[in-house]
């Protein structure tokens, strides 16, 4: 075989593993599900999508059509719930092939095979951009824009890209990201450091700016449908009212630079589960597993501490270093800043746009270690990863699109967005937040009906429920069960249980209730407190 041959293997192999591990990934989430339901209900209705994601901390949606066409007309090509999944999968490995070829072109010394194993496996590429979630959205077209501003900086220019090319990709980011995720501020300092330092002659000014109006033109278009259906002020789906000036305490800086550098890291915590007790009880009942995860645990801790090492290294081969340096600084400080001015609190999704820095910035570190010893514990660390991605996202499959495939594909065949979910009830063009037909009548209380109810606690500390619950309503399906704790002393606990109960389906579920922290299982109760009505497929 030739070499050829065996790279396109190789990558063709690597969008497979990717498009597993995203079918695998949670879809009857919250966040996933309202995602999903913006293109269903655009391939249902026809409606044109005038809104995209929800911002849940303010009760307002991101305008723009592209999130609901992303979704959306895949299914009018094909008729399957796999459908939106393939294209998004296609689009986040295109530009994770993109940053890879970026990447072995600025520094032809990595080992090619490094780049192109570890940036398309690390948990932040594979968690939010393979399955069907609004951040999955940004990968491609953020590293699309930092590829044309590092082709626009003279410091940092490698002579790839045309300049008004790299400004009309820089524009098309932006106008992208706008309709897909509450981040795209972050980069417009950027487009006006690189309007200051590219060629300042009049032609190419003119150039440049004829670049970026056509950029935004591309991306933009589904965005004026939006503010002339609803004007300029309604048409920004009140997404104004996430400005809010505040005091940000100058610790979450240091936060910011660790999360930042994170993004290029084997970050494991924060994927594994929602809490610690979810967490404690996943490992527990995989402790084949543990040995891969502690190896992915440290890696993870360390990278980014080893990184701020070499951040502040001041003797370099590459002449570009200070500028990567200062680029690095002044993003870490740019995005503390707009802390200030948002609602919603530090959380490393919320930056994920401007993660390429630290892609790129991760693989000049990579050169001040090289060495057949470290390209070794390299390809270990990548296949150890590998091994460990597949069990965690293996061990989350019952929240999977392959949990309860046949809701999905009915809802498709049938055009019929209610057998699936509700948008939330604040969605400006989202259709009925509830079950409106009444020749079904439901009482989630009264039709969940809960038997073989079980409390215990383990040996941690840890509270479980097992139950069997049981959809007694015959015309009724319901999702998102909500049920409620109860231990005594003001301790009221609740949680949802995101799946579906067609008609007469009854299921043992066993669920995990976090520690138990004082509480006991004498006198506790358990009760269902609501769900979403939804109409069957049968």
């Amino acid at each position: 075989m030739s070499t050829r041959a065996r790279w396109a293997a190789a990558i063709l192999a690597l969008f497979a593993f990717r498009l597993f591990f995203g079918l695998a990934s949670p879809l009857f989430g919250e966040d996933e599900t309202q995602i999903f339901l913006i293109g269903l209900r655009y391939y249902a209705t026809g409606a044109w999508p005038y809104f995209g994601p929800d911002v849940v901390w303010t009760k307002s949606e991101i305008p723009g059509a592209l999130q609901g066409l992303l979704v959306g007309v895949p299914l009018h090509v094909w008729h399957a719930p796999e459908a939106p999944y393939l294209l998004l999968n296609v689009l986040s490995m295109l530009g994770l092939a993109a940053l890879c070829w970026y990447i072995t072109e600025r520094l032809p010394g990595v080992p090619r095979w490094l780049v192109w194993a570890w940036y398309p496996t690390l948990p932040w590429t594979l968690q939010f951009s393979t399955h069907i979630l609004n951040p999955s959205y940004i990968l491609m077209p953020s590293i699309a824009f930092f590829i044309a501003f590092f082709e626009v900086v003279p410091t940092l220019r490698l002579g790839k890209l045309p300049q008004p090319l790299a400004f009309a990709m820089m524009a098309a980011a932006i106008g992208w990201i706008a309709q897909v995720h509450m981040s795209y501020p972050l980069l417009v300092p950027y487009v006006a450091v690189a309007l200051l330092v590219a060629s300042r002659t009049p032609r190419a000014i003119a150039w440049n700016v004829v670049g970026l109006a056509a950029g935004a033109l591309v991306t933009g278009a589904f965005i004026a449908p939006t503010w002339l259906h609803y004007g300029l002020f309604r048409g920004f789906g009140g997404t104004q009212a996430n400005i809010r000036f505040h005091v940000v305490s100058p610790l979450v800086a240091v936060e910011v630079l660790a999360r930042f550098f994170s993004f290029a890291s084997l970050e494991m915590n924060r994927f594994v589960a929602t809490d610690d007790a979810k967490r404690l009880m996943f490992f527990e009942r995989r402790l084949w597993l543990v040995p891969f995860a502690l190896v992915v645990l440290a890696a993870g801790l360390a990278q980014p501490v080893w990184m701020v090492r070499e951040w502040l290294r001041r003797r370099t081969p590459f002449r570009e270093w200070r500028t990567l340096q200062l680029l690095v600084a002044a993003t870490v400080l740019w995005v503390y800043g707009c802390y200030w001015f948002v609602m919603e609190p530090s959380q490393s999704h919320a930056f994920y746009a401007v993660a390429p820095i630290a892609f790129i910035f991760a693989a000049y570190c990579w050169t001040f270690v090289d060495s057949p010893r470290s390209r070794r514990a390299a390809a270990a660390l990548v296949a150890i990863n590998i091994v460990y991605q597949i069990a965690l996202v293996v061990g989350h499959a019952d929240r999977s699109l392959y949990h309860d495939r046949a809701v999905v594909a009915a809802a498709i065949d049938a055009k019929q967005p209610e057998m699936f979910a509700h948008r939330r009830p604040f969605s400006f063009d989202g259709g009925p937040a509830t079950l409106q037909d009444p020749s079904r009548p439901y009482n989630p209380l009264r039709d969940c009906v809960l038997s073989n109810v079980r409390c215990t606690i383990g040996r941690d500390r840890i509270i479980v429920w097992s139950f069997t619950l049981t959809n007694t309503n015959p015309r009724v399906a319901f999702r998102d069960v909500v049920y409620q704790t109860s231990y005594g002393a003001g301790d009221v606990r609740h949680e949802f249980l995101r799946q579906v109960w067609q008609p007469g389906e009854a299921e043992a579920i066993e669920v995990n209730d976090g520690f138990a922290v004082g509480a006991t299982c004498d006198g506790a109760t358990l009760r269902v407190i609501g769900a979403e009505a939804l109409v069957p497929i049968r």
